[in-house]
């Protein structure tokens, strides 16, 4: 993928972790060889200055949610409650439930007392489900809808062939035929490509398929919902349906960088909440859970002149005058702070679980160090 900013290798990065500069930036410690933000465990909670003392659950909260009331890195919340005798499983927290703030050893800590309601008729309600750690229902849509593929499978994967009536575009009116043999008991969505990097490439389910009959190495089928138009050569493979754990414990990134290759929302700027690919995955080591930084580059200053001067990057002159001027480079800044809730073979979907600017697709990523180990 080309990208109009320099490329860092992580290796190369010197004392990275002390540079950035973001609101959640902190102490820099090595991993393997790779400088990266991370904090330090004796500071690693730091509790808004508007932290309730106690709070009571309520339908449709979340650990994050709840974390956030009390901590100005959300993604610390184990933390919150791991010295705890009442919420050993945090998942384990039910609306009604009262949360206490509490010190223990000059920590805070999260205490449940649990909320009994009594009917007149003396009966005890029941709580219902567990706070999960996102509303996955607002989540699922965009998962569901996404799956990353490597070039050599989507090349061996049935292709939409088009419909007897000629038209570039395919609108389920009439039926739709596909190169190759499917089966008539199995179900079926149709998927069009939407971003390429590398090897990879991201697919957008676009509808579903029933098959009709086959014909010899051709099948036809109808086209069941279609959310937008079929294009000649959008692919057909089984749905792949998203299974995102109860509980996501934030962990440290693995020790690979790389770059946000795609967004699943379609903007050209990104925020909280929005869903990234990066381009890398579980062949890299990159699992669930594990947390990312996106990075924006510092710019170049000219320092020699009666004033100083930015560095434009997109001027060769200016490019090539670094050599020969005196030139300050000013640090790098988090622009995101993201956590992976699904992995690929050579890719990785992450959450934006805080964004401190606006960042775009290209935007280079290093991993988080959340913790320490003693």
């Amino acid at each position: 993928m080309e990208l109009n900013m320099t490329t860092w290798r992580l290796p190369t990065i010197v004392a990275l972790g002390a540079l950035l500069m973001g609101p959640a930036a902190a102490q820099a410690t090595p991993q393997d060889g790779a400088t990266t933000a991370t904090t330090e465990q004796g500071d690693v909670l730091r509790l808004r200055d508007d932290a309730p003392r106690e709070y009571v659950v309520k339908k449709g909260d979340t650990l994050w949610d709840i974390s956030a009331m009390f901590l100005n890195d959300p993604w610390l919340w184990p933390e919150l409650w791991r010295v705890n005798d009442t919420v050993a499983n945090p998942h384990l927290i039910y609306p009604g439930d009262r949360l206490y703030l509490s010190w223990v050893n000059g920590r805070p800590q999260l205490t449940r007392k649990a909320f009994k309601s009594l009917t007149p008729e003396g009966v005890i309600a029941a709580k219902g489900n567990p706070l999960p750690t996102f509303d996955y229902e607002v989540l699922k849509p965009f998962l569901d809808a996404h799956y990353v593929l490597s070039t050599a499978e989507l090349a061996d994967l049935p292709k939409v062939l088009g419909d007897n009536r000629g038209a570039p575009r395919v609108n389920g009116m009439t039926p739709v035929f596909i190169d190759g043999t499917l089966q008539a008991d199995q179900k079926y969505r149709v998927f069009t490509p939407l971003e390429r990097f590398d090897e990879q490439v991201v697919v957008l389910d676009v509808a579903g398929l029933r098959v009709s009959y086959q014909q010899q190495d051709m099948t036809e089928g109808e086209l069941i919902q279609p959310k937008r138009e079929i294009s000649r050569g959008d692919v057909v493979m089984a749905p792949h349906p998203v299974e995102l754990p109860d509980v996501i414990i934030p962990t440290n990134g693995a020790p690979v960088d790389g770059h946000v290759v795609a967004t699943l929302n379609s903007r050209v700027k990104n925020g909280k909440y929005d869903i990234v690919i990066l381009d890398k995955g579980r062949s890299q080591g990159v699992a669930v859970g594990q947390m990312f930084q996106a990075v924006r580059p510092g710019t170049t200053i000219f320092t020699d002149g009666e004033a100083p001067e930015l560095a434009n990057l997109y001027k060769p002159y200016d490019d090539l005058s670094r050599s020969w001027r005196d030139a300050l480079k000013l640090p790098p800044r988090t622009s995101a702070e993201l956590l992976v809730i699904q992995v690929f073979d050579g890719a990785s979907a992450a959450i934006v679980v805080e964004s401190y600017e606006w960042f775009e697709v290209g935007s280079y990523f290093v991993p988080k160090i959340i913790s320490v180990e003693q």
